[in-house]
């Protein structure tokens, strides 16, 4: 019987993959960010963890499960060049018709100056996006959930300038209890633009496909993660018009040496969580894409790696995690959350 569901969501991701394009070639590149201090502290992907945490649904949407009934979790980012982006979402459990929440994804991109041909500054306008969707999940067995995902989307450039879509996320986990094993396989932002912006071509969206693995130790409070990021392409390497092309000089086409183990490595993000108490956990991750890609030559610093904490006070659930993107700078998350029932006992 498991087989036959994951023979069906592999169908799904088949049929969806010829969508997939790799970072930054597409529209909407916002439906990426990610706001939960929890999943930004984890390396920027939190799929495989399995806890009690709504927030995990809006990465992976069969993460959502029924003891997350009235659970509600916001999250703000500041991120770097004073960009603001969140989340807000709430689950409400419907016994055996599964488990739903509610949720938005915002990002404000600020105030800039409107200027005519000679540059005067003739007013200022703001620019932001939105994502605005439901999450439903389900328990296929004891140990095999699905969940999915149906968003719209909005995008306000400024000045008129507009444009919106819808996508979707499918997802499948399996959690063993007893081992205290977890493995997951997540297809997200499959969908279209309807309306373009104004003189531009319908573009696609950010589509991905990701798989993780997580791991408690049964006699130790370490929980280990290992996702693999855009698998629906092998090579995510960037291109560096510089180490390739027809060299003006000499005439010769210069090809980048990039190895086998560099492609890979780039899928990969490790994490851990030390879970010192029920109430109180630490969370460190590595994201070697990010790495790769923000490092610098002179000075790498620390970008690609993330770390996090999380507590407990009464009936809250507080997180804050820092991403490195290049040196001295990069993003402060924010998480707070809770659950209604518990002030109704």
């Amino acid at each position: 019987m498991r087989l036959k569901y994951f023979a069906i969501l592999l169908f799904v991701f088949s049929s969806v993959v010829v969508f997939g394009q790799s970072g930054g070639d597409n529209t909407f590149e916002f439906l990426n960010l990610v706001s939960p201090a929890r999943s930004a502290g984890l390396g920027g992907n939190a799929i495989a963890t399995h806890a009690d945490d709504v927030s995990l649904a809006l990465q992976n949407p069969s993460q959502l499960q029924p003891y997350m009934h009235r659970q509600l979790s916001i999250s703000y980012v500041g991120h770097v060049a004073g960009i603001k982006f969140g989340d807000v979402i709430y689950a409400h459990n419907l016994n055996k018709f599964g488990t739903i929440a509610g949720f938005l994804h915002f990002v404000n991109y600020g105030t800039f100056k409107e200027t005519d041909e000679t540059s005067m500054e003739i007013g200022s306008f703001k620019a932001s996006e939105n994502a605005v969707g439901v999450t439903w999940s389900k328990a296929l067995d004891s140990n095999l959930y699905i969940g999915t995902t149906l968003k719209g989307i909005f995008s306000n450039m400024g000045l008129g300038n507009t444009s919106n879509g819808v996508a979707a996320d499918v997802a499948l986990t399996y959690y063993n209890p007893d081992k205290l094993f977890c493995a997951t396989l997540v297809a997200k932002n499959f969908g279209t633009q309807i309306k373009k912006y104004d003189g531009a071509e319908k573009e696609d969206l950010p589509f991905e496909i990701q798989a993780g693995i997580s791991k408690k130790l049964l006699n130790a409070p370490f929980r280990f993660s290992l996702i693999g990021q855009q698998l629906q392409k092998f090579d995510i390497t960037y291109k560096d018009p510089n180490q390739n092309g027809i060299d003006p000089l000499t005439g010769e086409n210069k090809v980048e040496n990039i190895t086998l183990g560099d492609k890979l490595i780039r899928h990969a993000i490790l994490n851990v969580e030390i879970l010192f108490t029920k109430n109180f956990n630490v969370r460190l991750g590595y994201n070697f894409l990010r790495r790769k890609e923000l490092a610098l030559s002179e000075k790498k610093g620390l970008a690609g790696v993330t770390a996090g904490v999380g507590f407990k006070i009464s009936k809250f659930q507080f997180s804050y995690a820092k991403s490195v993107y290049v040196p001295f700078d990069g993003s402060n998350h924010f998480t707070i959350s809770t659950n209604f029932g518990d002030f109704l006992k």
